[in-house]
């Protein structure tokens, strides 16, 4: 176990860490946000795409062509938009899962300095067995 006053030393990492949290849950919020958005355009597109589709027997040849060379432009964009969506949903699973050690990290240095006052207060007896004398790892 480390010193118990080397232990109140280790507020600056608690304050790192949680910055550091801080930063992960605004790029997931990022992330989220544009996942929202996405589905916003493509069900409304999908929906348009399907309730208007035309009679394809009373087409022409030409207008036929037409019409099916936008409905494939349309699915493939939509596909396009749907990966970029798969994209940022795997952000935000690295980003919370980055997250999760940063919370054990506060978490554990907390316990230290918890354990460090109790010790000053109980005149230098610490019942705290784990060391933590690293502080909060770094997660960049």
């Amino acid at each position: 176990m480390g010193n118990p006053i080397y232990e109140l030393s280790k507020l600056n990492d608690i304050s790192a860490a949680c910055k550091h949290a801080g930063i992960l849950l605004e790029r997931v919020n990022k992330a989220n946000s544009s996942i929202l958005a996405i589905s916003d355009l493509v069900e409304p597109t999908l929906k348009h795409l399907i309730s208007n589709a035309p009679d394809y027997f009373e087409l022409d040849a030409d207008r036929l062509r037409k019409t099916l060379e936008n409905r494939e432009t349309t699915i493939y964009s939509t596909m396009c938009v749907l990966v970029e969506m798969g994209t940022l949903a795997m952000n935000i699973d690295e980003e919370t899962s980055g997250l999760s050690g940063v919370i054990d990290d506060i978490n554990s240095t907390v316990n230290g300095i918890n354990d460090g006052i109790n010790s000053i207060l109980d005149g230098g007896n610490s019942d705290y067995s784990d060391d933590n004398s690293q502080g909060a790892a770094d997660h960049e």
